[in-house]
């Protein structure tokens, strides 16, 4: 009798068994897909919104866990743009709220006249005045989640705004946010003269290794300050290492479950095909034949689990993508090194599962295996 045949028949006889253990693992694997995508999404999306601007370096406060970091004094901005290398600088304040509809948005504010503005195309209405302009500008997918158009009001810091425009960019992450000038940010919350983001852009010639040098210089220079070149900011950056330190964590908890899982399954079939297993040693099955065949049965199940995951972990993203307020603002690349990764990890789990039960089967005497029926 062949080696698949009996594989195949031994999965499919115990469907309701082999159905549980094969969504056991695929939910952890959907999990670690996914995360893996948000992870890479918001990276490419930080990656875009730097590029877009034209930014060379990102200076903020070290990061203590939060999506945004804590604000510091203005001045600092101002000593940082004087250092020799840096040709432009534009402060940053951005805070993460609920507004009108919507439970969470980006409400971010740039320096008047910085470069940071230059980027963005404006689709309807205009941009601010000055300033001190009291109105508000909206990223196109900001627009359509909170429904609203030029000449509307919006509830924002506890006061009403005017939409003066709506713009593009090329970054997703702006697109999802709302646009007002520093000055007037700073005087309707209680950031009074601060920001938490200084965007920098070096001067011509200033290369890689120099640019290094400059950021160490920041840090140097400012205590608690981390500098960043726009290249390597979104890894840097609290958000993207929370995703991963959370796929770390997916990823070991699957681990359990899907070995727990799978050893469970193959140990409680090696049990009810006792008399099976006589009966193939009987007849000249070798005792390696046996675990290749245990072996084989479990290392399939992480397989199939694996990609079951993979494909529960792209219909989960496109059942968010159907929610307005995270479409526009959230990204979930699963790119081919997550889906890679995922189902060798599934396969090796699958395969440490099945040694213990493959090697307790190969262990079985006739004599025994006949005396259990």
């Amino acid at each position: 009798m062949r080696l698949w045949t009996m594989v195949s028949r031994n999965l499919r006889v115990r469907r309701m068994r082999t159905a549980l253990t094969l969504l056991g693992i695929a939910v952890g694997m959907m999990a670690i897909v996914a995360l893996m995508g948000l992870a890479r999404g918001f990276e490419n999306n930080w990656d875009q919104t730097l590029n877009a601007r034209g930014t060379d370096v990102v200076v903020n406060r070290i990061s203590t866990g939060s999506p945004i970091p804590a604000p510091f004094s203005e001045e600092v901005a101002r000593e940082i743009s004087a250092l020799p290398g840096i040709e432009d600088s534009g402060g940053v304040l951005g805070v993460l709220m609920p507004v009108e509809n919507l439970p969470m948005i980006l409400v971010t504010s740039w320096e008047w006249e910085s470069y940071i503005w230059n980027h963005l195309e404006i689709v309807e209405g205009r941009m601010q005045k000055n300033g001190h302009e009291k109105a508000v500008l909206l990223g196109k997918s900001a627009s359509q989640m909170l429904r609203k158009q030029v000449g509307d009001s919006l509830q924002l810091l506890g006061s009403e705004f005017p939409v003066c425009g709506i713009y593009e960019s090329t970054s997703m992450i702006e697109s999802g946010a709302i646009v007002i000038p520093l000055g007037v940010m700073q005087s309707h919350s209680d950031n009074a003269e601060k920001i938490n983001f200084v965007n920098l852009r070096f001067s011509p010639g200033v290369d890689k290794a120099r640019g290094r040098e400059i950021c160490d210089q920041i840090e140097t220079l400012h205590n608690g300050l981390s500098a960043s070149l726009a290249s390597e900011a979104a890894q840097r950056n609290s958000t993207t290492q929370a995703v991963k330190g959370m796929t770390l964590a997916v990823t070991l908890l699957s681990m359990v479950v899907g070995l727990a899982s799978v050893m469970n399954t193959m140990l409680m079939s090696v049990f009810e095909r006792t008399v099976e297993i006589g009966v193939l040693r009987a007849i000249g099955w070798k005792a390696a034949r046996i675990r290749h065949m245990i072996l084989l049965e479990a290392t399939l199940l992480g397989i199939s689990g694996g990609v079951l995951g993979v494909l529960l972990g792209f219909l989960v993203r496109e059942l968010l993508y159907l929610f307005p307020s995270i479409s526009g603002t959230i990204r979930v690349e699963i790119g081919l090194e997550a889906i890679v990764f995922t189902v060798l990890f599934a396969t090796v789990v699958g395969a440490l599962s099945g040694l213990y039960p493959a090697i307790r089967a190969s262990r079985m005497k006739p004599t025994v295996a006949f005396r259990h029926q």
